[in-house]
């Protein structure tokens, strides 16, 4: 009897250690189980008054299971009642309980990533996507209506939070290669869509990317906050840097390059200046619009591994006030960050993407000034766009 409870026990500690594997090993895996949170089936408008195109990662997509409400594209595209056409895709891992966003290309992402990232597409296949539907749609179109329709269209290109991400850990030279080729991507593409749509004149807004240590799920990824903090800050200043120099030379249209991090940067000196009791000829600290509780951490935080598979909601409660936190969950921005983002924006492309409207103020060019990271001293100004200058071939950029 003794010798069958002990090889009784035995198999029970067995299966025990046998479900323990599986499930680690699961929820371990980084590819297999991420599911895109866009519809396959995408359709283009035959008419529209003002029309918004976005191609993009998380921080642009506006079809995901989070409940941080509309995000900036959503904002913009209200400010002057736009048709919005949002390929941006986010993905989320049903063991993992993770999300992730698109990169620039797919095939800069190492083996494991590569796999996980299939069904998340990356700059070529949304803009293929996009022109493919597009062309249906103007098929038999007179060259007049064409005109009308491309002088109507205002493109999205927002990417580089991810792409940052998945160069954290990497040798610093081979990161700035990486960079080298995704910038060339996303410079390429946009003459592909030139050639593609038969237009010379693409209104482009363009995003920078936003230094990712700043990002509540940096110190859970990277404790140690040594090489590869300094790492992740070089790679975004060469990512930046490469990018406006790709795009003020550009010849097929105008492009409005939006600083998103110094955006990022001025939120967060809002409420470090409001809290220092310091207030600066610019506005930061007087923290009015949210009125910021917290610019450091998720007001959700996602849940993983073994709580994901078990969990029966989808997404865990919302912070008290989500408007007053910069962030809504570990890797995107808050409802309120948004809003403020599409008004910077909106401001940048009035008469320069939009024409002027009615009244409006003329903007002033300030003088750039270095930035300086949060907690310094010296308060930073904010970068306006320069007036747009035309030539015979080239066409206009505003940074």
């Amino acid at each position: 009897m003794m010798r069958l409870f002990n090889r009784f026990y035995a198999l029970c500690a067995l299966a025990a250690c046998t479900m323990l594997y599986s499930a680690w090993f699961l929820t371990s895996r980084n590819f297999g189980d991420i599911v895109p949170l866009a519809s396959e089936e995408y359709h283009t408008a035959p008419e529209f008054g003002q029309r918004l195109v976005v191609f993009g990662d998380s921080w642009s997509d506006n079809e995901t299971e989070e409940l941080q409400g509309k995000v900036w594209t959503d904002w913009l595209c209200e400010k002057f009642s736009c048709h919005q056409e949002n390929l941006a895709e986010t993905a989320k891992s049903s063991l993992r309980g993770k999300y992730t966003g698109s990169v620039v290309d797919n095939a800069e992402l190492d083996v494991l990533d590569r796999v996980s990232q299939t069904k998340l597409k990356d700059m070529k296949t949304q803009l293929q996507h996009w022109l493919a539907a597009e062309m249906k749609t103007v098929q038999g179109m007179s060259d007049e209506d064409l005109t009308s329709r491309q002088d109507r269209t205002i493109f999205v290109v927002s990417y580089g939070v991810w792409d940052i991400w998945s160069l954290v850990s990497k040798e610093y030279g081979s990161a700035c290669e990486s960079v080298d080729r995704r910038i060339k991507t996303i410079m390429n593409q946009l003459n592909f869509l030139a050639e593609t749509w038969g237009s010379e004149d693409l209104k482009v807004i363009l995003t920078q990317s936003v230094d990712v240590t700043f990002l509540p799920a940096f110190l859970a990824a990277y404790s140690s906050n040594g090489e590869e903090y300094k790492n992740a800050v070089k790679i975004l200043a060469y990512w930046n840097a490469r990018l406006k120099e790709a795009a003020k030379p550009w010849e097929k249209g105008t492009v409005y390059l939006f600083d998103t991090n110094a955006f990022l940067l001025d939120r967060i000196r809002d409420w470090q200046y409001f809290a220092a009791g310091i207030t600066t000829q610019d506005g930061l600290g007087s923290n009015e619009d949210p009125g910021w509780e917290n610019v450091a951490n998720a007001c959700v935080e996602s849940e993983g591994g073994l709580k994901a598979m078990v969990s029966s909601k989808k997404n865990k409660a919302p912070c008290e006030n989500p408007e007053k936190y910069l962030f809504w969950n570990e890797m995107t921005m808050g409802p309120s960050a948004h809003r403020l983002m599409a008004t910077e924006v909106y401001d940048g492309i009035n008469g320069v993407l939009l024409n002027s409207t009615e009244g409006a103020q003329p903007q002033q060019q300030e003088p750039e000034e270095e930035q300086t990271q949060p907690g310094s001293t010296a308060p930073e100004k904010k970068v306006r766009p320069d007036p747009p200058t035309t030539n015979h071939k080239r066409r206009r950029f505003a940074a």
